[in-house]
Parts: C-alpha cells; sequence; structure tokens
C-alpha cells in the first residue's frame, strides 16, 4: 500500500451519557462521513478494517492448531 503525506484531519465521535445515546451518536457520525467523504476513501478504509478482522481469525484459528 503506497502511503501519502497527506495530512488527514482526526474526526471523533462525540460520545454519549447511554448506550443507546453512543449507538446514536455513532449512526450520525458514520452517516456523516459516508457524506462528506469520497466513496474511495471511505471504502478503503472499510477495507483495512475488514482485513486486519480477518487476518485476526487467522492468526487465532493457527494459534488453535499449534496448541493441540
Amino acid at each position: 500500500m503506497e502511503t501519502k503525506n497527506i495530512k488527514e484531519k482526526r474526526e471523533f465521535m462525540k460520545p454519549g451519557k447511554t448506550n443507546k445515546e453512543d449507538r446514536i451518536n455513532f449512526v450520525k457520525f458514520w452517516a456523516n462521513y459516508v457524506k462528506t467523504h469520497s466513496d474511495k476513501e471511505w471504502s478503503r478504509q472499510q477495507n483495512v478494517l475488514i482485513d486486519s478482522q480477518i487476518e485476526h481469525v487467522h492468526n487465532l484459528v493457527k494459534k488453535k492448531d499449534d496448541s493441540c
């Protein structure tokens, strides 16, 4: 993956006082993010997340196989 010298502004989600508020704030945060960022940008970020989850599962399976 190529690294670009682009300064990315970090965006933070407003914390809620309850679990319900946290979930609502997350939906609002994500909806705004998708609206304000290109499909290419946010799909690339989702790809990184999904790939890391798959890699983690593969590592767990390998670790389990090694311990047997």
